[in-house]
C-alpha cells in the first residue's frame, strides 16, 4: 500500500509539473506573440512616420523652390529699382529679405520635425488627434527698410467746381515806369482837368500835339505833352532828326457843335489836354457814337470824335474831344500844325440808317 501511495504521489506531482510547464509555455508564447505584435505595430508606425516625413520633405522642397523664386524676384527688384543705393544699403536690404525667408524656413523645419508628434491617434491625419499647445512667441525681428515706392497711379476725374468766393479788396495803386497795376490812364482831350467825380485823379495837364498835316511821314499818334518838360544833359537846338511834333488846333469853322461854357471861340485855337488816372477802377474804354456808358460803368466824359482831314497827307488817330473844351490862352493865331476835324458819318459801307450821312459822330469815355 505504501508503494501504491508513493506511486500515486509521484504521478500527481508529475502531472502538476506538466500543467505548470504547459502554463509557462503558454505564457511564454503569449509574451513572444505580444512582443512580436508590438514590434509589428512599431514598424507600422515607423513606416507611416517615414512616409509622412517624405511627404513633408517633398512639400518642404516645393516651398523651398518657391522661396528661391521669391528670393530671385527680390534680387531682381533690388537690382532694378534701387540702382541708386550704395552696396552697403543693398547688403542690408538683402539681409532683411533673407532674414524674412529664414523665418519661414525655420517654421517649416519645426513643423516637419515636431508635426508628427501631434498627429491623430491612428497616425492618419490631424483630424482624429489633438493639437499641441502653441509655442512661445519669438523675439521681434529687426525693422526692415522702407519698401520701394510704387508707380504713380492714374489721374482721377476732375472734381466738381466749388462755389465762387467773395470779391476781394482792390489791390494797392501803383504807377511806375509806365506800368499801371491798378487803374488805367486816359487822356481827356480839350480839357486841363479830370472829371470831378470820385475815383479819378489828375496826373498832369498839357498841350495836345502831333505831326504836321501836310507831312507824309512822322507819327500818326497824338500826344499829351506836359507843360513842364525835362531835357537831357546833351542836346542841339538845330534841326537834326527830321521828325517833328506840332501843336494841335481846332478846325471847326464850318460848324461848331461844342458847348462854349469854357471857351467862347474854338476855331484855330490850340488844344489842351489832361492825363487822368482811375484810382479804384481798372478798365477804360472809348465808346464811339455813344452818349453814355453801359450799366455798371462810370462815365468819365463825353464829346465828339475828331481826327485829321481826309485829304491831308498826314494820317492821324481819332480822339474823343470833351463836349465843353478849353483852349490854350493866347493861341488864337492860325499857325496850323496837327489839325483836328470833327468826324462825320459817310453812308455806303457804313449802314444808314441807323447812321446818317454827314452827321457828327459822338463819343464817351467810360471806366469800370
Amino acid at each position: 500500500m505504501a508503494f501504491v501511495n508513493k506511486s500515486t504521489d509521484v504521478g500527481i506531482e508529475m502531472h502538476e509539473q506538466s500543467k505548470h510547464s504547459t502554463r509557462n509555455g503558454l505564457l511564454l508564447r503569449w509574451l513572444v506573440a505580444g512582443t512580436l505584435l508590438n514590434l509589428c505595430f512599431t514598424s507600422i508606425a515607423v513606416g507611416l512616420t517615414v512616409f509622412y516625413a517624405q511627404k513633408e520633405l517633398q512639400s518642404f522642397g516645393l516651398r523651398l523652390a518657391s522661396y528661391e523664386e521669391r528670393l530671385t524676384a527680390v534680387e531682381d527688384t533690388t537690382a532694378k529699382g534701387n540702382r541708386g543705393l550704395t552696396p552697403k544699403d543693398n547688403r542690408l536690404r538683402m539681409k532683411r529679405d533673407l532674414g524674412n525667408l529664414s523665418i519661414g524656413h525655420n517654421a517649416d523645419i519645426e513643423n516637419l520635425l515636431f508635426g508628427a508628434c501631434h498627429r491623430g491617434r491612428d497616425g492618419r491625419d490631424g483630424r482624429d488627434g489633438f493639437q499641441g499647445p502653441a509655442g512661445p512667441t519669438g523675439p521681434q525681428g529687426i525693422k526692415g527698410e522702407p519698401g520701394i515706392p510704387g508707380s504713380v497711379g492714374h489721374r482721377g476725374p476732375p472734381g466738381k467746381s466749388g462755389p465762387r468766393g467773395p470779391k476781394g479788396d482792390p489791390a494797392p495803386h501803383d504807377y511806375r515806369n509806365g506800368r499801371v497795376s491798378q487803374g488805367e490812364i486816359y487822356i481827356r482831350w480839350g480839357r486841363t482837368v479830370c472829371p470831378d467825380h470820385a475815383g479819378t485823379e489828375l496826373v498832369y495837364s498839357g498841350f495836345a500835339a502831333g505831326s504836321h498835316y501836310i507831312h507824309k511821314g512822322g507819327s500818326v499818334d497824338f500826344f499829351c505833352l506836359p507843360t513842364d518838360p525835362d531835357w537831357a544833359a546833351s542836346y542841339d537846338d538845330g534841326w537834326n532828326s527830321q521828325s517833328y511834333l506840332y501843336g494841335m488846333e481846332y478846325e471847326v469853322s464850318n460848324f461848331d457843335p461844342f458847348s462854349h461854357e469854357n471857351a467862347r471861340v474854338l476855331h484855330d485855337h490850340d488844344v489842351p489836354c489832361a492825363l487822368c488816372r482811375l484810382v479804384d477802377r481798372g478798365t477804360q474804354l472809348l465808346f464811339p457814337a455813344k452818349l453814355g456808358c453801359p450799366a455798371n460803368w462810370t462815365e468819365e466824359y463825353r464829346g465828339f470824335l475828331m481826327s485829321g482831314h481826309h485829304s491831308h497827307e498826314q494820317q492821324s488817330e481819332a480822339v474823343c474831344v470833351d463836349h465843353a473844351p478849353e483852349v490854350i490862352s493866347g493861341s488864337h493865331a492860325n499857325r496850323d500844325g496837327a489839325l483836328l476835324y470833327i468826324v462825320e458819318g459817310a453812308c455806303g459801307a457804313l449802314k444808314c440808317p441807323p447812321y446818317i450821312s454827314g452827321r457828327e459822330i459822338t463819343c464817351t469815355v467810360c471806366s469800370t
